[in-house]
């Protein structure tokens, strides 16, 4: 069911199983999994059913005091299926290695290794659509037919999968419109937390700019509406305007962290149909597969570096009519054609020699062609050590709800751009040595010139403020995900991340929120049993 905030009856609502708080890739989908078990869920979205400028405003008043960090503004989205809504789909599980010791990195460690999330990646693949996905990357190449690139000391090839239907909003519109229980509240933005006096959470507060504030209550209360918006309400007071029994954890809107991304340099392929058959997007029983290169795992703890990755840019002449294209094919196939792709059709006519010659690959090798005349380019995505100092938070402004603003403090080790340059000279022998391409890197970042390095941008994956430990004076949340400091409250997402990998947190994190859903079934069943 699908309602209206203003649509609630009053304060005195019964109580659900669950209340989540966003309804974005992790609270959506954990959401649906719990509703579909039989539990009842209320699911809270600050926005509207769809991207909206008027909704977005309120993310614009957000402001930066640290390093430049564009996906503030640009990265985040205020409606049903959140940032889904312009996702591509990527889902990579995080490397065993990210779980693992690394004094190199940080002193902060998970309280879960690969082992205790692995059954929920599986669950993840499956309530994605991707149940029949191929897990072995050799097999994938079986599949192909193809050599798979070739395994070195310090280059690991890698392949990432894709979710055939990357808008969540979309994928689970049946559950939305259907499942009974389920309640998908839109214009619901949480003001603050319900506690009662005994300290454990009851509920939130859904306030209005116009009206009083109305409260939605529920046995477990599970925050899912992003890293930033998560360490806001934390941060907060309650409904009453008291100190929360977790307000004085000082790791609260703390380690803050995205991941580091920068252009290395050009690549020139040595031999175009090896290199396109290597790096291609390959396309099997209509799941997309994306090969990629990451540093190995003996590299990293030898010369003490972070978790990163690379993939290629392919730069092209006609790219905004390719991808007008495919927003028409991809229209037609859906029902959904946007008016917007039919701007310039005869710009798009012109691209059909191209296209064919795609579309005759795609048929013929199940792969992508990319486009490429203007070149092509070695892009890293980079792990960031994690920086105390780097924090959410509150100022003194309030917007229209009442609510602080926020103020992110984007803080890097320089340290980290020793990994950046290491691995793009790893890369470079690697393609050349193989005869795959020629790479001219960047001069400095061969030189380490930190002007290079303050160039670095964000991913849009904003990760850490609640993160995970074994106690409150290590982090917010404990292996399963509930805050230190009273009971009901758990927080879903990559706000609860230790250290973050290269990979996209969002797979992950998805894969955690189906965890805590798992564990909220199981102390469910525990406790009416003791009653029983």
């Amino acid at each position: 069911m699908l309602i209206e905030a203003h649509e609630l009856s009053s304060s005195t609502t019964t109580p659900f199983d669950v209340v989540v708080v966003g309804a974005g890739a992790v609270g959506l989908t954990m959401a649906v999994d719990l509703a579909r078990r039989g539990r009842r869920v209320a699911l809270l979205e600050a926005g509207p059913a769809k991207p909206e400028q008027n909704s977005q405003k309120w993310f614009e008043q957000a402001t930066l005091s640290g390093k430049n960090l564009e996906g503030l503004h640009v990265g985040r989205f205020r409606c049903l299926g959140g940032t889904t809504n312009f996702w591509g789909g990527q889902l990579v599980p995080f490397a065993p290695m990210v779980f693992a010791q690394r004094n190199w990195v940080s002193d902060a460690l998970w309280p879960i290794n690969s082992n205790d999330i692995a059954p929920f990646v599986d669950a993840g693949f499956n309530i994605l659509g991707l149940g029949h996905v191929i897990r072995d990357d050799t097999e994938v190449w079986k599949r192909l037919r193809l050599q798979a690139p070739p395994k070195t000391d310090t280059i690991q090839p890698i392949v990432t999968r894709w979710a055939p239907e990357s808008n969540l909003a979309i994928h689970f519109a049946k559950d939305i419109a259907e499942n009974p229980n389920l309640t998908v509240v839109l214009n619901a933005q949480v003001g603050a937390i319900i506690v009662g006096d005994n300290g454990a959470v009851e509920g939130v507060q859904i306030r209005f700019t116009d009206s009083a504030p109305i409260h939605v209550r529920g046995e477990s209360v599970v925050l899912a509406n992003g890293t930033i918006e998560i360490s806001r309400l934390l941060q907060l007071p309650d409904h009453l305007d008291r100190q929360t029994p977790w307000a004085t954890n000082q790791w609260l809107g703390r380690a803050f962290m995205d991941h580091i991304d920068c252009y290395a340099g050009g690549v020139v392929p040595i031999d175009n149909k090896r290199f396109s058959d290597l790096f291609d997007n390959a396309f099997i029983e209509g799941l997309k597969y994306n090969p990629k290169l990451r540093l190995a795992d003996e590299v990293q703890a030898r010369e003490q570096l972070l978790e990163i990755s690379s993939h290629f840019v392919y730069r092209s002449s006609i790219a905004d009519n390719i991808a007008n294209l495919k927003i028409l094919v991809r229209g037609l196939l859906k029902g959904r054609v946007k008016r917007s792709a039919l701007s310039d059709p005869l710009a798009m006519l012109g691209t059909l020699k191209f296209v064919v010659p795609m579309a005759i690959r795609y048929i013929r090798y199940r792969r992508m062609m990319n486009l490429s005349d203007a070149g092509i380019q070695l892009r890293l995505t980079s792990e960031q050590t994690p920086v105390t100092e780097s924090r959410v938070r509150l100022r003194e402004e309030r917007d229209p709800f009442g609510m602080p603003i926020v103020d992110v403090d984007w803080k890097l080790d320089p340290r980290d751009f020793e990994t950046m340059a290491r691995f793009a000279e790893y890369i470079k022998y690697y393609l050349e040595s193989h005869r795959l391409a020629r790479v001219d890197l960047a001069e400095g970042l061969v030189k380490r010139d930190p002007d290079f390095f303050a160039q670095a941008d964000d991913a849009n994956h904003q990760m850490g403020g609640a993160r995970m430990a074994t106690s409150a004076q290590e982090g917010v949340v404990d292996a399963d995900c509930a805050v230190f400091g009273t009971r009901n409250l758990y927080v879903a997402g990559a706000a609860v991340y230790p250290t973050s990998g290269f990979a996209n947190p969002t797979f992950t994190a998805i894969a955690l929120g189906l965890r805590l859903a798992s564990h909220l079934i199981s102390r469910r069943k525990e406790l009416y049993a003791k009653v029983a």
